[in-house]
């Protein structure tokens, strides 16, 4: 029987919890998470390992295939797919074959998706896993049923007859989605002119008072050691400054924890 595709009535917005970090280290995790994203830049800073990851999410490859539809020769591209493989964003699998030589077959095992913001008065990194949505975000009505109706079609339907209901599901996917980028590119608009406003409100400070209550307002409440490795000022100085502006009433303190005073 054919599956004529629902579409969900009801849309629950659930809040982001996607894994983001900064330029701060603040635990063994966060190094962690900070080392994944220097890899995954490093592999895709390149365009030829930009084109070989692309090709590879189309479904698992090996090096004499991918030099030949990429148009580059085969030991360009085995060296870039040294890179990828020891960024471990592969796996690689030995396929025998009956025609020749064996070879190694690439599979794609990371779900990433990879975000950088900049403007005059912003800068955002973060690079989110996406294998296990449930570990991210919250019940959602609309997601769970999309969920649902691709896995009923995928365990009733194994043939052609499939493809334009999960087609609709893509369709709808790909709206959402674009009006998800639009909303956060309009929020990010507004996040720099709130940034670039306060640069304007606490012009009169000296540099030093002004960059830590630039990183309160743009990261939040953060520790003595995070500013110190921030800014490369010893401890003893900062807290000179902190107490500075905790006289002025710009700030709190906590031991080592400081905030803005709101």
């Amino acid at each position: 029987m054919k599956k004529v595709f629902e579409a969900p009535t009801q849309y629950l917005s659930a809040p982001n919890r996607f894994t983001t970090f900064g330029l701060h280290p603040v635990s063994n995790k966060k190094r962690a998470q900070r080392k994944d994203f220097e890899k995954v830049v490093g592999v895709l800073g390149n365009p030829v390992r930009r084109n070989i990851i692309k090709k590879l999410s189309e479904g698992p490859d090996y090096t004499l295939r991918l030099s030949n539809e990429l148009n580059i020769n085969q030991q360009l591209a085995a060296k870039h797919l040294k890179v990828i493989q020891d960024a471990e964003l592969v796996d690689v699998v030995r396929q025998k074959s009956t025609l020749g030589a064996d070879k190694n077959v690439f599979h794609l095992n990371k779900f990433y998706s990879l975000q950088i913001d900049f403007s005059p008065s912003l800068y955002n990194e973060r690079l989110i896993s996406f294998n296990n949505p449930r570990q991210w975000i919250q019940e959602d009505n609309y997601m769970e049923k999309l969920e649902e109706q691709v896995k009923d079609i995928d365990d009733d339907e194994k043939d052609v007859e499939a493809v334009p209901p999960l087609r609709q599901i893509v369709e709808m996917i790909d709206e959402e989605l674009d009006g998800l980028e639009k909303r956060r590119a309009r929020l990010l608009y507004i996040r720099n002119l709130a940034v670039g406003a306060t640069k304007g409100a606490i012009e009169e400070l000296d540099r030093k008072k002004k960059q830590i209550i630039q990183h309160l307002v743009d990261i939040g409440p953060t520790s003595i050691e995070v500013l110190s490795k921030t800014f490369q000022l010893n401890e003893s100085d900062l807290r000179d400054v902190v107490s500075e502006l905790e006289k002025e009433g710009l700030v709190s303190r906590d031991e080592n924890f400081i905030s803005l005073n709101t």
